[in-house]
């Protein structure tokens, strides 16, 4: 599978290299889970998980930032994530109002600047997740597409 994830609002966020996002998570859920019926109470959460690593860097900066907004201008920003297989995107999600829950990078190995150059485009260091929660009310507008 490849991933392109772009992120919209005040400052645009997009990992479109194939080779940084490795899995995405999208999950639509009541909140309300003792109820005996579909509620209207919808909630959509998305977890992208991917690669630390030169070819990632600036992105997962960004990430970074986003994670560290409280100013409503900054915070509620609109998500597309595509997902291929063999170039043929097999879903096309968007997201309105999304806000960074929790954003977290796991460093498993040093790679020194020198080792990183040598090798081109550098070694990964290690992952990152970014989780994202939609805003109340917002479950209406998601829309998911194949094409």
């Amino acid at each position: 599978m490849e991933y392109e994830l772009n992120i919209d609002g005040v400052t645009k966020i997009e990992a479109n290299n194939p080779q940084i996002i490795s899995m995405v998570d999208i999950k639509i859920y009541q909140h309300d889970k003792s109820a005996n019926d579909r509620s209207d109470q919808l909630f959509a959460d998305l977890t992208i998980q991917g690669v630390l690593d030169n070819r990632s860097k600036e992105q997962t900066k960004a990430m970074f930032d986003w994670s560290l907004k409280t100013d409503d201008d900054s915070v509620y920003k609109n998500v597309q994530i595509r997902v291929f297989d063999r170039k043929k995107v097999i879903r096309d999600y968007t997201l309105e109002d999304m806000f960074c829950a929790s954003y977290r990078e796991i460093i498993d190995e040093y790679v020194s600047q020198e080792q990183n150059d040598s090798v081109g485009l550098g070694r990964p260091i290690g992952s990152f997740v970014l989780e994202m929660k939609q805003r109340r009310g917002a479950a209406e507008s998601i829309k998911v597409g194949t094409n």
